[in-house]
């Protein structure tokens, strides 16, 4: 047999070689899995509120689905609160840190002393409609009827005042009920223990399609009535600058890639809803897009005063206030300072 012309020095020369570059190799490779960890320990834990599972919260649940606000820092937690009144208490009380809600109760509290402020907002009009059964024709045939709300003070509150003064009715002239989520809304319409419901597309298409009919559209009758708000407290504000801007910068970023990818958020946005993709989905897609979202997610100062002005009979303190003084948008000035928004476009 022939014997190797290796020496033993030699062999266990590259036998302590090998085991030098497996031990570097699983050193980087821990190093790796430690970064990795590291990188997920940063991102800054954010619980976020909203009261409906609705075509205004479907561009953040998007944004989340496709990592958006990790991009930008945020682990972020969606919280859901039914109603905005009780939203706007969670919010005071931080078992949120910032909540998508309603204008109207937002503005409620804090013109009664919570310490809240606007710091963005995603529909400025009050997108609702007035979807009854097939045999109320008119205001005379409403009159007396049960009409759906969420709660007391909430935004489909207000767009049940709104729907029956376009008819020339007053809110006692029926009967309007509080029973929570659209869901439950919807089988009590489909139960007949109610006539009328205020909801959104897409469940006003929906219930058209089972024979309801739209009496009132909210969104042009009331102008520029704005719906629903990013609202924090001051304090966290304060106290966490960056992170209300990185949030503001993912909503955003997630606002325009909704928009502009249609067949993607059509999809998630289906599944969020738990709709199908059909007629009803590409309606309420095609009109969100067009007449609801925002480019930029700012609130409205014009809406907020119109609020403002409905709340002084309620709260007399309301007429002491401006909307300057309930907004901060110092986290979307700075974003369009930094040529934020421009970037998004290109």
């Amino acid at each position: 047999m022939q014997q190797s012309s290796m020496n033993p020095t030699r062999i266990l020369r590259r036998q302590v070689l090998a085991r030098t570059v497996i031990g570097l190799a699983g050193a980087l490779l821990a190093c790796t899995f430690a970064g990795s960890a590291l990188a997920q320990e940063k991102l800054i834990p954010l619980r976020v509120g909203y009261d409906g599972y609705s075509m205004t919260t479907a561009p953040m649940s998007f944004a989340l689905k496709k990592g958006i606000f990790k991009k930008h820092g945020i682990d972020l937690t969606l919280v859901y609160v039914d109603g905005g009144p009780t939203l706007t208490q969670a919010v005071v009380g931080g078992s949120v840190d910032i909540g998508q809600n309603g204008y109207t109760p937002v503005a409620a509290a804090a013109v009664a002393g919570a310490d809240l402020v606007f710091i963005g907002g995603i529909s400025n009009k009050l997108p609702f409609q007035l979807v009854v059964k097939n045999e109320i024709k008119n205001a005379a045939d409403l009159k007396g009827k049960k009409i759906a709300i969420s709660r007391y003070g909430s935004s489909t509150d207000t767009a049940a005042t709104f729907a029956v003064e376009n008819l020339g009715l007053k809110r006692t002239d029926v009967s309007i009920l509080q029973l929570g989520g659209e869901g439950t809304r919807t089988a009590a319409m489909l139960s007949g223990q109610i006539d009328a419901s205020l909801e959104q597309y897409p469940r006003t298409a929906e219930l058209m399609e089972q024979g309801y009919h739209v009496l009132v559209d909210v969104t042009g009758v009331a102008g520029d009535y704005p719906n629903t708000s990013y609202v924090t407290r001051r304090a966290f504000v304060e106290k966490n600058p960056d992170t209300v801007k990185r949030f503001m910068a993912a909503i955003s970023e997630g606002i325009h890639v909704f928009k502009t990818n249609r067949t993607e958020a059509e999809q998630a946005t289906a599944e969020f809803l738990k709709l199908k993709i059909d007629k009803v989905m590409d309606i309420t897609y095609t009109r969100y897009v067009d007449d609801i979202f925002p480019d930029v997610p700012a609130p409205s100062l014009k809406g907020i005063q119109i609020v403002l002005d409905e709340l002084k009979a309620k709260i007399p303190a309301a007429a002491k206030f401006t909307p300057e003084q309930l907004v901060d948008t110092r986290a979307l000035d700075q974003l369009k300072a930094e040529g934020f928004f421009d970037t998004l476009k290109k």
